[in-house]
């Protein structure tokens, strides 16, 4: 086999293990209100301490944001994430044999805090597997993996129950800590940008890019909306009237429609080669959609517009998050401090994504209009800063076409 071969194969690999970190990382926060009657009963928990920590592991990015950026800029790659994830797995182990509710939020905290390096190291390793062009597209296959998590956690949480959804979790981690040591490391591509009129330099460049703000905040929109739908899911349409098995159905069926939304919406990227009118698409879509699904009477509709609305919404991440390497062509910073932004935006995203649920829950309690409402203004938001505030940076924009004639 041809070294171009191997290579191939390692970065698909590469693209596997971060699309499956997604998946789990994804479980690990949907696994609670995917359990909420079993969560409640066995952490003595109401709603709000629920929504708190489905919350929790969005806050990590706070802290290993800026950490994990500046830190992958300079170590070592492949060996940050080994140890990190090694620390991470040990905790996830330990609190599956909690059973209250304060040991249980701060293992989540430390522990996501440390596998939290896969989810920054991400767009900055992803970068050195593929060329510019494809960048974009592998990002959003691997946002894709989000879906994947969030129906695994609605489709066995009910069943198996918070106690043996914890520990499961943790072998899951496990198992992809062994893969990381089997194909982990940076590739062979490094992103060379021609010289840029007042182009940045430096971490001071990263925080004053304005687009990387609009990217963190379209993003940080789109994770919130995602966190209100699915931590109410169950719980709101119950009130309407659907047994907790139908409710809890309903939540598999739309984490099931995110997960093809996905696939579906990188297959179209991959064509159209375009991100700005396909999030909007993506967010406005399913802001109607999902809105509809729950103001208008409980019956086949409802599933219709639940389902249609997660196939609209579940590109969206992708969407952001596959622009974050390809913002050194707005001149804002430059190529090596990818990782910088990478962590910034996490920073940031964990502190709109910790605490704007919280600030929902508790000054709205169980009124499910208005977390509806709030949802579809998430989505307009994300629609405003992600599509309208920020150039095109798709492959057939004028920006990514510029920058490769004055390569």
């Amino acid at each position: 086999m041809g070294k171009e071969q191997k290579d191939s194969g390692r970065a698909m690999g590469i693209v596997a293990f971060f699309t499956l970190f997604m998946a789990i990382m994804t479980f690990n926060l949907i696994v609670f209100p995917a359990c909420a009657l079993s969560t409640m009963e066995v952490l003595g928990v109401g709603q709000a301490e629920l929504t708190t920590l489905t919350s929790v592991t969005s806050v990590v990015g706070v802290f290993g944001g800026i950490i994990f950026g500046r830190m992958l800029d300079t170590k070592d790659v492949r060996k940050s994430i080994m140890t990190f994830m090694a620390i991470g797995v040990v905790l996830f182990f330990v609190r599956a044999f909690m059973t209250s509710y304060i040991p249980v939020m701060i293992l989540t905290f430390l522990a996501s805090f440390c596998v939290g390096i896969c989810q920054v190291a991400g767009p900055k390793v992803v970068a050195t597997w593929f060329p510019p062009e494809n960048v974009g597209t592998a990002m959003s296959f691997l946002n894709a993996g989000a879906g994947i998590g969030s129906a695994l956690g609605f489709a066995v949480g009910g069943i198996l129950g918070i106690k043996n959804a914890m520990l499961l979790v943790g072998i899951l981690y496990l198992a992809l800590l062994i893969f990381w040591l089997v194909i982990g490391g940076e590739g062979p591509y490094k992103m060379e940008m021609p010289p840029v009129q007042n182009a940045g330099n430096g971490s001071g460049a990263v925080y004053k890019s304005k687009n990387l703000w609009m990217i963190i905040i379209a993003f940080s929109m789109a994770v919130t909306s995602s966190q209100l739908v699915n931590s109410y899911m169950i719980n709101s349409f119950v009130s309407k009237g659907l047994s907790p098995a139908s409710a809890s159905a309903m939540g598999t069926a739309l984490n099931l429609s995110l997960l093809i939304g996905g696939f579906i919406m990188t297959a179209i990227l991959n064509s159209v080669k375009k991100f700005n009118p396909l999030l909007a698409v993506a967010m406005i879509g399913s802001a109607i959609l999902i809105l509809a699904g729950w103001f208008l009477p409980i019956g086949t509709i409802t599933w219709v517009c639940v389902i249609l609305g997660g196939l609209f919404f579940g590109g969206s991440l992708g969407l952001c998050a596959g622009r974050i390497p390809l913002l050194p062509m707005t001149g804002d910073f430059g190529p090596e401090n990818i990782g910088a932004a990478s962590g910034f935006n996490e920073t940031i995203k964990g502190i709109i994504g910790f605490v704007l649920p919280i600030v929902v829950a508790n000054a709205l309690g169980t009124n499910f209009n208005g977390i509806f409402i709030v949802f579809a203004i998430c989505c307009v938001i994300c629609t405003v800063c992600g599509s309208l505030m920020i150039p095109e940076l798709g492959e057939r924009g004028k920006l990514f076409q510029e920058t490769q004639k004055r390569s």
